[in-house]
């Protein structure tokens, strides 16, 4: 059973997700201020932690400068779920995801810490030794064979490590094969020398606005599939990466879990348009001899 920590000052609100995550079936302990928070983090050792911005004695920013500061926490997934105006300092600090209380329900937070925490476990099965002796599980039998179906290739560009762990799991769930970059200048770079099916492009790395990347690449690419997303994005920014050619900007975590299946079908789409090109252009070439 996985345990949550769970660091909010609103007692109804604490009891509520409280109510919620044990129905799901985790152990849940909830704090009512920072400094309680962070001490509680360091006692249970939790799985996953649910932090407000806005606390008493301590606030959210703090306690998560703590936590990433403890060798043992540094890749602890911790959701911000506030609706502070801090999240670039969230993210700086070393949030796993910044989600919003107005515009999240109850289901939304339930699906991004099961996301949360299977990216997690995930990361720590791929960094684990592995015995060559011994004999598959019907899990690894299951992985394999969804690999070996791969559609597609995706350049995913994003550089805070625990989004691009959770993003990379949900597209290798849906059986694409993903590279991962840091920065604009290392996904150029790599554009150069391979060639994708897909781009996904979070709204802003430490060289520039996601939505400049985007139009760059639709410029270069006029036909490549793009998706922009961010939990953070204000309906201007979402207008504007849709403006600069991305077919898709994902705002919310519900939307954000369906990124393997929705990369599926854009590649689909392309990979078909392509081919009704080339057959037209086939079928064009005897009349124009």
């Amino acid at each position: 059973m996985s345990k949550i920590v769970v660091v909010e000052d609103q007692q109804v609100l604490a009891t509520v997700y409280r109510n919620k995550f044990v129905a799901e079936g985790y152990q849940v302990e909830v704090a009512s201020d920072g400094e309680a928070g962070l001490a509680l983090i360091n006692t249970t050792q939790p799985d996953l932690v649910i932090l407000d911005l806005i606390l008493p004695k301590m606030n959210g920013i703090d306690v998560l400068k703590n936590v990433r500061a403890n060798p043992v926490f540094q890749t602890l997934p911790v959701i911000i779920f506030s609706n502070a105006s801090l999240v670039e300092e969230a993210w700086k600090a070393g949030a796993t995801m910044v989600l919003s209380k107005s515009s999240h329900s109850p289901k939304q937070i339930v699906e991004s810490v099961r996301a949360a925490l299977q990216a997690a476990s995930d990361s720590q099965q791929r960094d684990a030794p592995v015995d060559r002796n011994a004999a598959p599980s019907i899990m690894d039998t299951t992985v394999l064979s969804r690999s070996c179906g791969t559609p597609g290739n995706i350049l995913l560009i994003e550089d805070h490590p625990d989004v691009r762990a959770l993003l990379s799991f949900l597209l290798d769930q849906a059986g694409h094969q993903v590279t991962s970059v840091e920065s604009h200048a290392a996904a150029l770079r790599r554009l150069d020398l391979q060639e994708f099916d897909l781009l996904v492009i979070n709204r802003v790395c430490p060289d520039g606005p996601g939505v400049t990347l985007c139009s760059q690449l639709r410029h270069s690419f006029p036909q490549q599939p793009i998706i922009m997303y961010s939990t953070a994005a204000l309906p201007a920014e979402q207008q504007a990466g849709l403006g600069a050619g991305a077919q898709v900007y994902l705002a919310n975590p519900g939307e954000l879990l369906t990124i393997g299946s929705l990369s599926s079908r854009l590649i689909k789409q392309s990979k078909t348009s392509i081919g009704l090109r080339i057959r037209a252009a086939v079928s064009v070439s005897p009349m124009a001899a």
